[in-house]
């Protein structure tokens, strides 16, 4: 499996833009981050061989340039990323959450209390700081 926790904000709009449209060239992709963030086509297309080689990505040749798909589904990215962020952000272990546990629904006794445990956490802290 991919490890989803070192993918950046440019990946992840990437992956976006991708997850949008489906598919889409490297000048598509260009044009739709241009006005987002200061990023050269030959950066995009670089990003798209590094996520390809990743396993997040993949393409196709046409006769206008290759067209790119997500290999990787955007629910997927979202629970690895979620689950790393809470475990940095409450500096506590949590139970490893598997993508494939959201897509089969398995939660355990206990998961959703936790979440609502670290939340209060969360909030105390930030009615400490304000």
């Amino acid at each position: 499996m991919a490890d989803y926790h070192e993918l950046t904000n440019l990946h992840l709009a990437i992956l976006g833009i991708l997850w949008q449209r489906r598919e889409a060239t490297v000048a598509e992709i260009f044009e739709a981050l241009e006005p987002r963030m200061r990023v050269s086509r030959k950066t995009v297309a670089t990003l798209l061989s590094r996520l390809e080689e990743r396993g997040l990505v993949r393409h196709r040749s046409e006769r206008n340039g290759n067209v790119f798909t997500t290999a990787v589904r955007r629910r997927t990215v979202l629970v690895a990323r979620l689950a790393a962020m809470l475990e940095a952000v409450f500096d506590s272990p949590l139970r490893p959450v598997a993508p494939h546990a959201v897509e089969s629904r398995e939660v355990r006794p206990g998961d959703v209390a936790r979440l609502r445990q670290l939340l209060r956490k969360a909030e105390r802290d930030l009615g400490k700081r304000a």
